[in-house]
């Protein structure tokens, strides 16, 4: 409300798309209040602490929703607002924070049991991707986390309904418990495998060029996320291979 009211006392219009072509940019506080007003919807770990407990008492159908539809609204929104939003002051305001938190809440996926909240944080551990790949201010970066805003809407559902059919198979989410189901559905097994690996955005998955992009236009912003990056990778390979 308040970024409608500052567009609409600087342009005289409350009419969105003129944003496009007008020379309106907000300030670092508006900037960083619509960042984070997004940022809470995308999510970003630090102020989306509700989404794996969400994502666990929530039904199989409304995981697919949240994960599939309304996250990604968060990103829709930065994507939306990004020709207002002075992205270089915010670079040096959020990078190194948003650098931690791409190799933390990787970390904490693989010490997560319940096979659920292990998607969820999952969610949240790639959709950091997208505000870095905004920061670098690059039309090519937009393009990329469009490509990686929409196959993430794909795998994260499929990953959700693969659990809501192990729950109602087995009873349980606990990792440690589920076994035996190579013997019971090979074909279930398969379509599980795909998904992991869909989601890890390996070749031949198209979300490979998204995460490609995303190494090049983050070390384009500073040399100094190779490290994170490479504990985001070998991370997201050890809890998906668990």
């Amino acid at each position: 409300m308040y970024i409608l009211f500052y567009y609409f006392y600087t342009s005289g219009s409350f009419i969105f798309p003129l944003a496009l072509v007008s020379d309106v940019t907000f300030s670092i506080f508006f900037s960083f209040l619509a960042f984070i007003t997004f940022a809470v919807k995308l999510p970003i770990y630090g102020v989306h602490f509700w989404l794996p407990m969400a994502h666990v008492e929530a039904p199989t159908f409304g995981s697919i929703i949240l994960a599939g539809v309304l996250l990604k609204l968060g990103g829709i929104g930065l994507l939306r607002l990004s020709p207002l939003i002075s992205l270089s002051l915010l670079s040096t305001l959020l990078l190194s924070y948003l650098m931690f938190a791409l190799s933390f809440v990787t970390l904490i996926c693989c010490f997560q049991s319940d096979l659920k909240r292990l998607v969820a944080y999952s969610s949240v551990s790639h959709m950091i991707a997208i505000p870095i790949l905004l920061l670098s201010n690059s039309s090519l970066a937009f393009k990329s986390s469009v490509i990686l805003i929409f196959f993430h809407g794909i795998s994260s559902p499929l990953l959700f309904m693969c659990v809501g059919v192990i729950y109602s198979v087995f009873s349980t989410r606990q990792i440690v418990l589920l076994r035996g189901l190579l013997l019971f559905s090979p074909l279930f097994s398969l379509i599980l495998i795909i998904a992991f690996v869909f989601t890890m955005s390996t070749p031949p998955f198209p979300s490979y060029v998204a995460e490609v992009a995303f190494l090049v236009f983050s070390y384009s912003l500073t040399h100094y996320i190779i490290l994170p990056f490479f504990l985001f990778t070998f991370f997201s390979i050890v809890y998906n291979l668990n």
